[in-house]
This record gives C-alpha cells, structure tokens and sequence, in this order.
C-alpha cells in the first residue's frame, strides 16, 4: 500500500470503526467537502479498500451509498507476550482475525525471539496464502517500559531476555515488514477505542491493563496519549513490589499458593469461578484498583476508566463490580470518580 494523507487514513480509521458509512456521513464527521470525500474514496477504491452497498431505506426512498471495508484485502499483524509463550495473530483490516497461533519461547535471547517471531508470521501468511504486499504491518505490544525518547525498553521481570537496550533495535531489523512497537498498556487502549467503542473521538479513556503488571495506557480525541518517551498512565506506581498487587501475575501467584495449577494467562479461562483463594484475590485487588480509578480521575478526568488486559472477561467484570461497591468517593470536594467499565474485548 502506498503511504496515506491524512485525510486519507483519518476517512479509513472512521469507517473502521464507525461504518458502514455513506459519503455525507463521511463528510460531515471529517468537515470535509463533499468533492473530497468523492476524490479521497474514489482513490482509495482503487487500491481495493472498500466494499460499497446499496441502502435504500434512505429519506425520502433516496438510496444511499454505504462504505464498509473490504475483508481479506488488506492485513495486519500483531505479537504479544505471556510467560512461556509469544502469541501472533494476523486480522485484515475490516478487524476480523484470519490466523493466531502461540509459539513457546523458551530460553531465547530478544534477537532469537525476533527470529522466531519473524518466521513464524512468515509462516502464518503462507499457510493462509497471503502475500507480504498485501501487509501493511505488524504491532508488538512489548511488555515493558520505553526511555531515551521512547527508543530503549526495560523489561518486565519475567521477561529478562527481553531486558535489553538494545530489544528494540534488534525487533525492528528482524522483522521483513514494517514493525511498530509499542508499550502493551497503549496497545490494549488503541485496540479498546478502535474496536471496543468505549469513548467516543472527542472524549477521553484511561484504560488500566492488568497483565504482568499494573499498567495502562489513554486514547484522547481519538488519538493514543504517549508521553515523552510512551510510558504515560502507568498506575502500577500505587502498588510496590514486594507487597500484594491488583495484576495478573499476582493473580496467577496467588492461585499457585493455593495448589491451584495456573501457570500462565491461558489457564484462567477455565478457573471456578467460585474458587475461594480468586474470591479473596477480587475482593482485594478489586479495592486496590478503586485508588487506581480515583488517581486516574485526579490527574486526567477521564470521561470512562476501562479495566482490561491479559486476564478473562469474567474477571475484568468481577473487578470492576467491586470497584464500583467501594462508593466511587472522587479525589477531591464535590468530585466523583470517572465511570467504570470492563473492557469488551
């Protein structure tokens, strides 16, 4: 795909995420003409973008022309992390999957987990027979935190053979398509707005990521908030290391302690759920995450907090159901906090 205006990818992420769409629709929520919607879409046709349907329960018996995204056109790619493993799934751009697969990393160094990963999609793709032109990229959710203006990583704990300076150097030359990497708290909040539709363009979402720590990430005006180097919104501050913390690494450790056989994100899916030892775990970590909501509320006022992340929905659901029983008393006079809510993807 050649590269985009910004009108151009501003028209896709909307239908993207609001379509089908008609072309004055289109121009209205842009405050474009609607010469240079006709221009932009008739261009973007022509790489094979769009579907266009024929609605005819328009005003007056008019029928309107609506806009969708082509399926199994164009394609993207994704890498997250878990314990033992690396997870990878390809979806086109309409944001239906077409593959994933998990691949155990065992003791590989982060260039070795780059390779790995590299042959893997390349792997994935032709298995699926899709061509790597037809790619537009991939996105690595990297389960650390970002310095030196975002271009070095520090790790998470588990992930020692990712803690490198030089990690992210070495993603981006293994790789043999266009890799953008970012911190997986970020990650989850772009996928959130995108595809869970928890805010709308003009507000703010705080969204807290529960994986292997306590992180998070805010999508505001539609676009991801970085911060200098991309680590912005991170809640784990609130809760040290050494001492109980409201994440699903505590969680799966928790459960552990109990003789319970979790050793990694995947075998959550199918805990009790009236397990005594995860009751415990909610009724705690559920209350700890009500100061998380109150200081995201102080320092962004957000217009929703979204609780999501690595662990099952039923969980995020659960957490969020004890944040809300702790009153909801905001961080100053006259102040509630921000609307909750669990993630819905």
């Amino acid at each position: 795909m050649r590269a985009l205006s910004l009108n151009e990818r501003r028209l896709i992420e909307l239908v993207a995420a609001k379509g089908p769409l008609a072309r004055t629709d289109l121009s209205g929520a842009l405050g474009l003409t609607g010469a240079t919607v006709t221009r932009i879409v008739t261009e973007l046709a022509e790489l094979g973008l769009f579907d266009e349907a024929v609605d005819r329960q328009g005003r007056g018996g008019q029928p309107k022309r609506m806009l969708s995204l082509k399926p199994g056109r164009y394609f993207a790619a994704g890498l997250t992390f878990s314990r033992s493993s690396f997870e990878l799934v390809l979806l086109d751009l309409s944001g239906q999957i077409a593959a994933q697969r998990s691949v155990q990393n065992g003791n590989l160094s982060s260039v070795d987990i780059a390779r790995v990963a590299n042959a893997s999609l390349m792997q994935m793709l032709e298995d699926e027979q899709v061509s790597c032109e037809a790619v537009v990229g991939i996105g690595c959710a990297m389960p650390g935190n970002f310095d030196g203006g975002g271009m070095q990583m520090r790790a998470h704990g588990v992930f020692a053979d990712l803690d490198d300076t030089a990690t992210l150097e070495r993603f981006v030359a293994a790789f043999d398509l266009p890799i953008l990497l970012e911190n997986d708290g970020t990650s989850a909040a772009i996928g959130e707005h995108v595809y869970g539709q928890q805010a709308d363009d003009g507000a703010a979402m705080f969204f807290v990521h529960l994986g292997h720590g306590v992180g998070g990430g805010a999508v505001v005006n539609g676009a991801p908030f970085r911060g200098v180097n991309g680590n912005a919104c991170l809640p784990g501050f609130l809760f040290p290391y050494g001492a109980p913390r409201p994440s699903g690494l505590d969680l799966i450790e928790t459960l552990t302690a109990d003789s319970l056989r979790i050793t990694d994100f995947s075998d959550l899916e199918g805990l009790d759920r009236t397990t005594p030892a995860l009751t415990r775990w909610i009724e705690r970590a559920g209350a700890q995450l009500a100061e998380a909501a109150r200081a995201a509320t102080a320092f962004f006022d957000p217009s929703v907090i979204v609780v999501g992340g690595r662990l099952p929905t039923w969980i995020n659901v659960a957490l969020v159901a004890r944040m809300q029983a702790a009153g909801g008393q905001g961080p100053s006079r006259g102040l509630r906090v921000a609307p909750l809510r669990a993630a819905k993807l």
